[in-house]
């Protein structure tokens, strides 16, 4: 018997997460026989291991999930996806709340078997980066009589739901899944991220200068990057300039950090280009959220507050870009970006439109992070990173009481 214990989420650049082991196992010529006892399964999750799921299929192998739905964690589109796959699955679900909550995957062939338990759930961060456990055990089945007798206790306890004898447990079928997504049982992932939107909101809103306090005590993690699907990085556009003060915009993927906020930027206004509105509130649906303001400091409401921030953009440091309430115009906070750099580099440089081109800040995502006092740093995104910046955002929605304005988020 082999045993091996799977530590994940400490070191990203040396783990070896459980995903990398299901993925090892479904590619190891061994095992014809795999099947999953887990609470949560995400379409991240499947997308991570899907090329290695189907072609073990495609090998003749056999596939059978056992899933639980509790506490809306497993998403419709997850479901909708082993549909169409046509992956054998179970539903786990108690009416009286009582949860499902096993993480075992266990694979077999005709002389070795391999059990791995642990905390991991069959979704992207609990497969590849989440902080997780789990212990893999690995035996010949005609020579380690202990291993034989181990999976036979696994699959002695789980007896009633694998002989489908368990009155808590139905096969996924289309007619299923309507009846779970109607009983919102299971949730789409967009209406998921409208709830947390609202949890957040109501009760996870950072002081400042609490969460400065917080950072200053807690160091953060550097995620792993799963095989596929990892929505944690988006393309920044470099702006450059050489020696006659030409610009040059270069492609750069970088990782999202916590703590910051990116706000789309439509055509903006001003000769320049550069004036950007920002919202003493916004909307997700028909749900109000906390405006992009607030993160620059600024209480909402206070409309005599004046403010000025530097911005550090393409390793230049523009100095005094002006924050203030635009009651003539149309009665919202505007963050106009004109700062000049100590040299001399106007930042309006990159924002006007030049040549019939538009300005570099239009039609983008502006990306915001906090550096230290009124110092930010601003990175430019394509808009095609939206979906990536809205799936990874802890609040997001529209600005204004619009439902279609411009979108903006906090990471």
């Amino acid at each position: 018997m082999e045993l091996k214990f799977i530590g994940q989420g400490l070191d990203s650049e040396n783990d070896i997460a459980a995903g990398d082991y299901l993925i090892g196992a479904l590619k190891d010529e061994r095992y014809t026989s795999f099947k999953a006892f887990v609470a949560f399964i995400s379409k991240s999750g499947i997308d991570n291991i899907i090329d290695e799921l189907t072609a073990f299929i495609a090998n003749g192998g056999s596939v059978r999930l056992y899933v639980g739905v509790d506490l809306n964690s497993t998403s419709k589109e997850a479901l909708e996806k082993l549909i169409e796959l046509e992956i054998e699955t179970y539903i786990i679900f108690s009416p009286n709340s009582i949860i499902y909550h096993p993480k075992i995957y266990t694979f077999e062939g005709d002389e070795y078997s391999r059990a791995i338990i642990g905390s991991s759930n069959f979704t992207k961060r609990g497969l590849f980066q989440s902080i997780e456990a789990s212990v893999s055990i690995s035996f010949n089945i005609e020579e380690d009589e202990t291993g034989n007798n181990f999976l036979a206790e696994v699959y002695e306890y789980y007896n009633t739901i694998l002989n489908d004898e368990n009155p808590s447990c139905n096969e996924l079928t289309p007619e299923l899944l309507k009846i779970l997504v109607d009983s919102k049982v299971v949730l789409p992932e967009a209406v998921n991220r409208k709830k947390q939107n609202k949890v957040n909101k109501e009760f996870g809103s950072k002081d400042s200068s609490a969460y400065d306090s917080l950072l200053k005590k807690f160091g953060k993690l550097k995620a792993k990057r799963p095989p596929k699907g990892h929505k944690k990085v988006v393309t920044k556009e470099e702006i450059t300039f050489n020696e006659e003060k030409k610009e040059s915009i270069t492609s750069e993927i970088i990782e999202l950090k916590a703590g910051s906020m990116w706000i789309e930027t439509g055509k903006l206004t001003g000769g320049s280009k550069n004036q950007l509105d920002l919202s003493k509130q916004g909307k997700l649906g028909d749900e109000l959220i906390i405006g992009s303001i607030t993160f620059f400091g600024i209480e909402p409401d206070d409309i005599t507050k004046l403010k000025s921030i530097n911005i550090e953009l393409g390793g230049k440091l523009y100095k005094e870009n002006p924050i203030d309430f635009r009651k003539k115009d149309n009665s919202n906070w505007r963050l106009l970006l004109k700062g000049v750099t100590d040299e001399g580099d106007k930042l309006t440089s990159i924002s006007r439109m030049q040549l019939g081109q538009d300005g570099g800040f239009v039609k983008k995502i502006l990306l915001f992070t906090k550096m230290e006092s009124d110092n930010y740093k601003l990175e430019i995104l394509d808009l095609n990173d939206k979906e990536n910046l809205i799936e990874n955002s802890t609040v997001w929605g529209t600005m204004g009481r619009s439902k279609t304005g411009r979108a903006y988020g906090f990471i």
